[in-house]
């Protein structure tokens, strides 16, 4: 059933943006009440009285209907829990239109395009959005695809929910409406979460893309160390189009079209591996 739910929910994701349907507000309305309820607390106190209830009510919902129908009935909710867990924007829509705005040459409204999609507040010039767009792209692809994939694989739903709950507590660009006073706990325990799959998603790269440009990248970087994760996997993800220069980059958007390839090849050995996975067990 894994294997089926993660194919099922990547071919969805890859081919359909149903973004405006995957709504996370009442949980940063549910968090802001439980920061107000609960404001001499600890923000990682905060954090838990808000995500452990739904991770709890993840696993009751999953005893209740587990062998129901054949299981028809826990296969319909591990894919909705899956599909709702990732983006929660959709990452080829959201790259293709950055490019398009790009290639169009207004600058301005291609600075806004990334800001609102990703997040890059870094506007000087057209280069430095291709630059940022580019790096934008690795660290979508784990945050909104892969991450989930891994955790999904190693907790079921609990995993998926557990992850997205906190990147949604780390976020902090408009879209995604963090608490404030969460950000810097969140993001410290995302960045423990993300750890093995950045790591993984980096020699994923590496089949997908230029083998020795990539393993040569990461014996430059200190890989134990947590505030390496977005740098080694953007600059794994740049080896891997054999780019070693992030910041100067060809303004006609082919390299960000070349990204989009690889992590169309990197989620097809993802599947692979699932599927290689799931069998031994």
């Amino acid at each position: 059933m894994t294997f089926i739910v993660t194919l099922i929910a990547l071919l969805i994701e890859r081919f359909f943006d149903w973004s405006h349907l995957r709504r996370w507000v009442w949980y940063s309305n549910y968090q802001r009440a439980a920061t107000k309820r609960f404001s001499d607390k600890s923000p990682y106190f905060v954090l838990a009285v808000t995500i452990i209830p739904l991770l709890l009510l993840v696993v009751l919902v999953e005893v209740m209907v587990k062998h129901t129908l054949f299981g028809l009935v826990e296969f319909l909710f591990q894919l909705f829990l899956f599909l709702y867990c990732l983006g929660p924007q959709n990452l080829w829509a959201d790259t293709f239109a950055c490019i398009n705005a790009l290639v169009q040459g207004d600058t301005q409204l291609a600075g806004e395009k990334l800001k609102s999609s990703f997040g890059v507040t870094d506007a000087s010039s057209r280069q430095a959005l291709h630059g940022q767009l580019l790096k934008h792209i690795f660290i979508a692809a784990n945050r909104r695809i892969f991450a989930i994939v891994f955790w999904f694989m190693v907790l079921g739903p609990v995993g998926a929910v557990l992850y997205r709950t906190i990147t949604l507590s780390s976020a902090d660009f408009p879209k995604q409406e963090a608490v404030p006073g969460l950000l810097h706990e969140a993001r410290s325990i995302e960045s423990i979460l993300d750890w093995i799959p950045v790591r993984i998603l980096a020699c994923v790269f590496a089949l997908g893309g230029h083998f020795v440009k990539v393993f040569s990248c990461w014996r430059k970087k200190p890989l134990l160390e947590l505030k390496m994760n977005e740098d080694l996997l953007t600059e794994c993800g740049a080896a891997a189009l054999g780019n070693n220069d992030i910041e100067n980059i060809a303004e006609d958007g082919s390299l960000e079209r070349s990204a989009i390839s690889l992590l169309d090849r990197s989620f097809v050995i993802t599947l692979v591996a699932v599927a290689i996975i799931v069998m031994l067990n």
